[in-house]
């Protein structure tokens, strides 16, 4: 499954967990807010813009929130956004910083609904994966109760983000 589509799964999954408690909620809403250490790696062989047998180990700090509310109209909005940043260290010993950030916003009034979802990854540093980049902006569109009808994708990408965007 690509990483676009496996996306819109998730986002689909969540819109409908979190609608009932948004509703519950009322006009107050409700955030969650969450900061994490994170570390993860890049394998050799993934991205088609990175020299062969380059892999790369990254260390950094996930920061983040989600909210849910209903406005005085009824209308569920959901919004929602995940910042890392952090270094990197290549198997050349070549050093990076890098930088993620992905946004969620939607809002439900009766369908059509749609969710909109940006994404970008930027690597800087010294070595051969240097100014590495992507980004996509993914529009869902839940047109009706019938799920033959639910996701209509639009993409707007630059890079790879599909084998480039580590995250």
């Amino acid at each position: 499954m690509s990483k676009t589509r496996g996306l819109a799964l998730l986002l689909a999954l969540l819109w409908l967990a979190a609608t009932p408690g948004a509703v519950a909620a009322g006009n107050a809403g409700s955030t969650i807010v969450f900061t994490e250490p994170l570390e993860f790696a890049f394998p050799a062989g993934v991205c088609s813009d990175l020299p062969e047998g380059l892999s790369i180990d990254f260390s950094g700090t996930l920061r983040g929130h989600f909210h849910v509310s209903v406005d005085a109209n009824g209308v569920v909005h959901v919004s929602g956004s995940d910042t890392i940043t952090g270094t990197a260290v290549d198997s050349d010993g070549a050093t990076y910083r890098f930088n993620y950030h992905d946004a969620i916003h939607a809002q439900d009034a009766g369908f059509p609904v749609e969710i909109v979802v940006t994404d970008h990854f930027n690597l800087v540093g010294n070595g051969a994966a240097n100014q590495l980049h992507t980004f996509f902006v993914l529009r869902i569109l839940f047109v009706d109760e019938d799920p033959q009808n639910d996701v209509i994708l639009f993409e707007n990408e630059h890079g790879d983000p599909e084998h480039c965007d580590p995250l």
